[in-house]
């Protein structure tokens, strides 16, 4: 893997890549290393009730970490839409085995280090968010399987194939990006991602995903059944509210497109798994059908190791994640992961819980 030491303008593997990667250097890891240390395991409150401090301690980060972050969230106008970051400071032999249940949450120091360097380099992209019908608003969501879920459409999964998608793609106030940390990743089993700007669409085709003529539902576990069989729910107002606007997302799903913005580096929501397929309007499916062709064509294997952080542009690349058997013996793949908005005040007025970043 190529290591970058351009600290001014944004490095990449060539100027066609369509993920940047960068492996931090030992120096740099422990710089990374002391910090998530004194902002996540040497104090007693929650990384999530400071966001601020994590906001502005972000820039003590390596320099070279930020310019690199700084020039992916800047550019409009290059292929690439995922950053590889490599060699960061998570020792897996501390993490603590992994979890197998849907609500267990590691205790470890490790685990907390983890976590505090997660919401660092998120904070230099923007600002973390959760949705109050996930997990009761944790900020930080676990991926790991859990027996039952094998053949689910959902992260906790393991047989069956995570179909790629754009994440939350329902919501109007879905992340801008969102990073993947490697915890631990024994058999490399990898995550699926493909760049919208690889896509090649005749412009008919184009015209007709850039048209309001396609429906995306809400997902199993952004439902009250689903929490409420799983992590439980909060009491509040503001709760009764997020799944009543789930609800009516999945009786009266509005007509959107699948591409936006700038025709020639455009935005994508899709997520095949919770479309209706049939939308009778042969035009649309046959766009929908194409598109799905050239996903399928243009999609990349990443396998997330621990210390590995995948940031994916959740507006210009679609993610999945391949099958396969997990052991349910404490050594499965575990991620960690966390939604960025790059507008928080966009989602003014809907966001509550302890954190005040819970989407209703």
């Amino acid at each position: 893997m190529t290591s970058h030491t351009n600290t001014t303008t944004m490095p990449a593997d060539s100027d066609t890549d369509s993920v940047l990667r960068m492996r931090v250097t030992p120096e740099e890891a422990a710089q990374i290393r002391a910090l998530a240390d004194e902002l996540g395991v040497e104090r007693n409150t929650a990384p999530e009730h400071r966001l601020t401090e994590f906001a502005v301690r972000a820039h003590d980060l390596p320099i070279r970490l930020r310019n690199l972050l700084t020039g992916f969230r800047l550019a409009d106008d290059v292929p690439a839409a995922g950053v590889l970051l490599s060699g960061l400071p998570v020792d897996e032999s501390a993490l603590g085995p992994t979890p197998t249940v849907a609500t267990a949450e590691s205790d470890t120091a490790e685990s907390a280090r983890a976590s505090a360097l997660l919401l660092l380099i998120a904070s230099l992209l923007g600002d973390p968010f959760s949705f109050a019908t996930q997990q009761r608003g944790k900020l930080m969501l676990d991926v790991f399987p859990v027996p039952g879920h094998e053949n689910t459409q959902l992260g906790s999964s393991s047989e069956t194939e995570l179909e790629w998608h754009t994440e939350d793609a329902f919501h109007p106030y879905r992340a801008d990006w969102i990073m993947l940390l490697g915890l631990r990743n024994p058999y490399r089993a990898p995550t699926m991602f493909a760049p919208v700007q690889l896509l090649e669409l005749d412009e008919n085709i184009r015209d007709l995903l850039f048209e309001e003529r396609y429906m995306i539902l809400p997902d199993e576990s952004h439902t009250a059944e689903f929490n409420e069989a799983t992590s439980g729910t909060d009491s509040g107002d503001y709760v009764t509210a997020a799944f009543a606007r789930i609800t009516d997302m999945s009786t009266r799903p509005k007509r959107i497109a699948v591409l936006s913005g700038d025709r020639r580096f455009p935005f994508i929501r899709i997520d095949p798994a919770f479309m209706p397929d049939e939308l009778d309007d042969p035009e649309a499916e046959r766009a929908l059908r194409r598109i799905g062709v050239e996903i399928h064509r243009t999609m990349q294997d990443i396998a997330l190791g621990s210390g590995d952080l995948l940031v994916i542009d959740n507006k210009r690349a679609v993610h999945g994640r391949r099958p396969f058997t997990a052991r349910f013996d404490g050594t499965d793949r575990w991620l960690r992961r966390i939604n960025i908005s790059a507008d928080l005040r966009a989602s003014a007025g809907r966001r509550h819980g302890p954190h005040s970043r819970a989407l209703v």
